[in-house]
């Protein structure tokens, strides 16, 4: 067995209900994890899991609510033991030849009854491993960091500490209904809001004419399906909608009356599982349809508030989040986009609202049937759904 030590962030300053907001990450950790067991302690949590692998350590660091985490060993807490199981886990992570190699100590006690200040514990262990393993110390630069925390009975050794993607453990912000494309940003939105702690339900629309292939899209709700244990994945078929549209609206104008309908058939999605706002992966500026116009425009088909937590993001930005969390390659597959289906070469960039309100009179908006169909997404940690 491994044991990993966890810190979280944000958790800390939550007041009378932070039990609740730990026991939803304990709850995360041993779900997403395989953990056989989660201490929970103050500040802190203990998993417990069957082998700590890299591939689990970089899925840890991209679970919601985690701050920062190391596989750590234990020892007593009195100096003798601290420098023995200190220079017992440098030595196992990174192996007898290291002599020569830049180091420090970075001591913290919980427990201030220990007798020895946190600066003498550094001293105290670092005298040690530079004399034992012939390390050379640099505070400034090391190569090597030495981390002991010491609460009232154990100190606790980590010498591969690594930064978590912090926010708030998955289903501690409400419920939020994600307008999910099969490109690079809404799978990126979505994340965003699961890291702020909100369940979110993926609302896919497509058109069963042009595209009846939507393996891509299940492949992405699997993705992040890793960083939520258990996804919903509404599909919704706007080919009827869309038949009128190319019928009866200019192809400039288009693109906003989709985009405005695949609002609608979000709001019923949210309606109906009580998710409390509509989440979309708009970048202004980034696109035509995402001009100011444009999204004052399109947002207003919205019954709950709409959020968009890309907005200010470039591409590129958007681009190295996607690559972190896994979702750039399946967002890059060629796949047809109900966006650009019909529409003009150069659509609208400043819609008037009283034109889509003229435009979308002309659609039989009472009869046009968009069907749903609804699918759970399970996250097993074979990457399987």
């Amino acid at each position: 067995m491994t044991r990993i030590l966890i810190h979280y962030g944000e958790i800390s300053l939550k007041g009378k209900n932070r039990r609740w907001f730990e026991n939803k990450l304990a709850a995360s950790l041993k779900r997403l994890c395989g953990a056989k067991m989660v201490e929970q302690q103050y500040g802190r949590m203990l998993l417990q899991v069957e082998r700590a692998d890299e591939a689990l350590l970089e899925h840890l660091a991209l679970i919601p609510g985690v701050r920062n985490f190391a596989r750590m060993e234990s020892s007593a807490a009195e100096l003798s033991a601290m420098q023995q199981c200190a220079a017992d886990a440098v030595l196992e992570r990174f192996g007898s030849g290291i002599a020569g190699t830049a180091f420090r100590v970075s001591c913290r006690r919980s427990d201030k009854r220990f007798p020895m200040t946190s600066p003498q514990v550094n001293l105290e262990v670092g005298g040690y491993l530079k004399h034992e393993l012939n390390l050379v110390v640099n505070l400034d630069h090391p190569e090597i960091v030495v981390h002991i925390e010491i609460d009232h009975q154990r100190a606790y050794i980590m010498v591969d500490k690594r930064n978590g993607i912090g926010g708030l453990p998955m289903g501690s912000s409400g419920i939020g209904a994600v307008l999910f494309s099969g490109g690079i940003d809404s799978p990126v939105a979505a994340y965003q809001m699961m890291k702020r702690g909100m369940r979110v339900l993926l609302v896919h629309c497509y058109n069963s004419t042009i595209n009846r292939d939507l393996d891509k899209i299940r492949r992405l709700a699997r993705q992040l399906a890793r960083y939520a244990g258990t996804l919903d994945l509404f599909l919704v078929d706007m080919e009827e909608y869309q038949r009128h549209a190319i019928a009866h609206v200019p192809a400039e104008y288009r693109m906003i009356l989709y985009k405005r309908q695949m609002i609608r058939a979000a709001n019923q999605v949210a309606s109906e599982h009580r998710a409390q706002a509509l989440v979309t992966g708009d970048s202004l500026g980034q696109v035509a349809s995402q001009t100011l116009e444009n999204i004052q425009a399109i947002y207003s088909a919205a019954e709950v508030p709409l959020l968009s937590p890309l907005i200010a993001y470039d591409k590129e930005e958007i681009i190295a989040l996607a690559r972190r969390i896994g979702t750039y390659e399946i967002s890059i597959e060629e796949y047809c986009d109900i966006c650009s289906y019909l529409i003009a070469k150069h659509p609208e960039t400043r819609a008037k609202p009283d034109r889509v309100r003229a435009y979308e009179a002309r659609l039989p908006m009472e009869t046009i049937d968009c069907p749903v169909m609804h699918e759970r997404v399970v996250f097993d940690r074979e990457g399987r759904a």
